[in-house]
């Protein structure tokens, strides 16, 4: 017995030699050598110049990757890699608008619930730390919006919570976002030491608000210069010109759910009509009306006024009805 587990344990013992051997002999790929540079690289620098993975691995395949086509993956050098991706970093500008401290956070006041997860991502600065405290409803970690895929979940998850108890009314349930320090920082002036917290309030009939959060924010006093005023009037018109830009495409959207639904309501109404009365004319006129209704829909979807989830439901809805029996 004791020859048998032996032979056993030598067994095992090699197939995790031969597993670890193979695993040794696995190249990374040219784009993953490549990446890791780009992370380590971007780690060092200031939240102003720091790239997000998705602007990271763009410039990768577009710009790096091609560079090195026909290059042999093992003559590759970390140096001339590194060379490149710094002088793509000079080409970039740092982004103007990363220090809370210039923000006016009453531009980020009485966010609706279910708008909470359209403003960070939209409205926000994409270099900021952000973090949604929600009480009973949930909270998420401190998180930089520069790589909002990985804090998007657990905004959701928090407007999926409000939803039942919303009732998808308004004014209720609303966000206030508060300038606050991060853990072990000091109030110091240093744009990276703080993160804007969105802090749910719920309001009543008498419109008084209860916060499910701490709502003193920070304050760090700016030099009084004009350097100071000219940048805080920069940042406002940022914010503000993507406030303007947000209220243009969500009217659009707007436009077009209203010109689809007119659409799919004339689409019922003829096949109902075509469904009674069959006659060649109307299932005519109940194929074309579709076939306008789909490619309606169809360009809405691809120009972003619709979500896929909202493409299919309303495709479902339009091949319903044409569908519908005579």
């Amino acid at each position: 017995m004791a020859k048998k587990k032996s032979i056993q344990s030598t067994r095992k013992v090699s197939l995790k030699k031969n597993g670890s051997n193979a695993n040794a002999t696995r190249k990374p790929s040219k784009y993953n050598i490549i990446l890791k540079q780009f992370t380590k690289l971007n780690d060092k620098l200031p939240e102003d110049r720091k790239l997000s993975i998705k602007e990271r691995r763009k410039i990768i395949k577009e710009k790096l990757l091609p560079l090195y086509k026909d290059v042999p993956t093992y003559k590759l050098r970390l140096k001339n890699i590194k060379g490149v991706i710094i002088k793509e970093y000079d080409k970039i500008p740092p982004k103007e608008i990363c220090d809370i401290n210039y923000l006016d956070t009453s531009e980020f006041a009485l966010v609706e619930w279910y708008s909470l997860d359209e403003t960070i991502s939209e409205l926000v600065p994409d270099c900021v730390y952000v973090k949604v405290t929600a009480g009973q409803y949930g909270s998420t970690k401190i998180f930089n919006t520069r790589n909002y895929e990985y804090g998007r979940k657990g905004v959701r998850d928090i407007v999926e919570e409000i939803r039942p108890e919303a009732r998808n009314s308004s004014g209720k349930f609303v966000f206030s976002a508060y300038r606050k320090l991060r853990p072990n920082k000091r109030n110091n002036g240093d744009s990276e030491n703080y993160y804007l917290d969105f802090v749910l309030f719920i309001v009543d009939n008498r419109g008084n608000e209860e916060p499910l959060g701490e709502t003193e924010e920070v304050v760090f006093e700016l030099p009084r210069t004009r350097e100071v005023r000219k940048k805080r009037t920069k940042v406002k018109n940022v914010i503000e010109a993507k406030i303007k830009s947000l209220k243009s495409r969500k009217d659009s959207k707007r436009r077009a759910k209203q010109t689809l639904e007119r659409n799919v309501k004339k689409l019922t109404q003829i096949s109902g009509q075509a469904a009674k009365r069959p006659t060649l004319n109307k299932q005519i006129l109940k194929t074309k009306q579709f076939e306008k209704t789909a490619s309606l829909l169809e360009k809405y979807y691809k120009e972003g006024k619709y979500t896929k989830i909202q493409y299919e439901k309303e495709l479902e809805k339009i091949l319903k009805q044409q569908l519908r029996e005579k």
